[in-house]
């Protein structure tokens, strides 16, 4: 047991720091505007380069295995392998994450007759995208709902900060459309209850 909480704690934080620090650190290189686009514009070569594209997916996928390494750390440090519909959760959300960062962006208009290749492309990108917004706050919810009983703190404190951060980037979301800022909002969010999970989880 004493590894497995080392293991959360150490892809805890590194969970919590990789994606919010990387895509900090990237978009001072470069001339993005969140307000305008959204971060899967990194993954586009014709317009950041093929550095950016190949840096967007590795950051894309590495996410994708801190995922199912943290979360797959959580359920056997709480005992959770009997709750089926939160451990195939962790399968569907990393598969998505995994399949999203190896489907580039691209911002041609949409023509299944003239663009076939790249519509679908697109379609398919956007609506991973859209997937991964869904998938990682429910396998959070699902969590804590599953932990709820025996940790009642960590259970509704973790359902309060995803609730508020759904509802944060959902308003978001209804104001400005799907933009880098609301993107940058989530991963925020979920950073922050990364580290609260990770932080309760230590002092347990």
């Amino acid at each position: 047991m004493l590894w497995i909480k080392l293991g959360i704690i150490i892809t805890g934080f590194l969970y919590a720091g990789l994606l919010p620090h990387t895509v900090k650190k990237a978009l001072q290189h470069i001339d993005f505007d969140p307000k305008r686009e959204t971060l899967s514009f990194l993954s586009n070569k014709w317009l950041y380069g093929k550095e950016a594209q190949k840096g967007y997916r590795n950051l894309l996928f590495a996410s994708a295995v801190l995922t199912y390494i943290f979360f797959w750390l959580l359920s056997k440090f709480y005992d959770l392998g009997e709750h089926e519909q939160f451990m195939r959760q962790i399968d569907y959300t990393v598969a998505v994450f995994a399949i999203l960062a190896f489907s580039p962006h691209n911002i041609l208009p949409y023509s299944l007759f003239k663009r076939p290749k790249t519509t679908l492309q697109r379609l398919l990108h956007n609506i991973l995208g859209g997937v991964v917004f869904v998938t990682l706050p429910l396998l959070i919810i699902l969590f804590q709902v599953s932990i709820l009983h025996q940790y009642k703190f960590m259970g509704i404190t973790g359902l309060v900060l995803i609730v508020i951060l759904v509802i944060m980037v959902g308003y978001s979301f209804l104001k400005n459309g799907l933009t880098g800022t609301s993107e940058i909002l989530f991963i925020n969010g979920i950073s922050i209850w990364t580290i609260f999970v990770t932080i309760v989880t230590l002092l347990i």
